[in-house]
């Protein structure tokens, strides 16, 4: 498979040359073949700009260009997004949004091994939400961000929902040694703006799982 670069390369190489080439290589996931959306990526910074991905039955198609009619786009800073895949910033959140970009990488086989066919309708029940959530994840040395616009349009100055964790609490959590809804109730998971889009996400995933679980019936 294509070495994944050893040293930061600007965003449009990586996500023009690099990630369909890495893509190809790998072959179609078990359980993606049903997939057909258009993902956004937006990267602000020196560097970066708007870029579209074509997912259709397993194949990754990458071209610059608006985002602006995507039904989910990922919106993070140049600084950001190179941290997370080359410096480790972020943390478990980092590491996770990090995978994004990574082919072949363990959690994103893991996330389509356990939910194969529901993935298709995950994407329909979490394209009909809009809104803007952002992840802030704080750390002594800075706080890494990312946004995930759902639905199409510009993306707006503030978030709907803004959900904030320590790096060390994200560790935790990831480890099952913390329960998030303890973290919640003991306010080290903060959420800001409207609660609503947090528990129609939630009300998505439990949809998806409910599809799933019926179609092995």
């Amino acid at each position: 498979m294509s070495e994944f670069p050893p040293a930061p390369i600007p965003p449009g190489e990586f996500l023009e040359s690099y990630l369909p080439a890495a893509f190809a290589e790998i072959g179609t996931p078990e359980g993606a073949g049903a997939v057909a959306v258009a993902l956004g990526v937006q990267l602000d910074g020196d560097g970066g700009g708007e870029w579209v991905l074509d997912v259709r039955e397993g194949s990754v198609n990458v071209r610059r260009g608006p985002r602006a009619e995507t039904a989910f786009s990922y919106v993070q800073s140049v600084e950001d997004w190179r941290g997370a895949l080359w410096e480790g910033r972020g943390g478990v959140v980092g590491k996770g949004a990090a995978a994004l970009f990574r082919p072949g990488a363990r959690e994103v086989a893991a996330v389509t091994g356990l939910v194969g066919g529901a993935i298709p309708a995950a994407l329909a029940a979490l394209g009909a939400l809009r809104g803007l959530l952002r992840l802030v994840v704080t750390h002594p040395d800075g706080d890494w961000r990312v946004d995930l616009q759902l639905g199409p349009g510009g993306i707006p100055e503030k978030p709907t929902t803004e959900v904030s964790v320590s790096a060390a609490d994200a560790n935790q959590m990831a480890k099952g040694e913390l329960k998030p809804m303890e973290a919640f109730l003991a306010g080290r998971i903060r959420v800001t703006g409207d609660m609503t889009l947090m528990l129609q996400i939630q009300a998505a995933q439990m949809q998806a799982a409910g599809s799933l679980a019926g179609g092995r019936r």
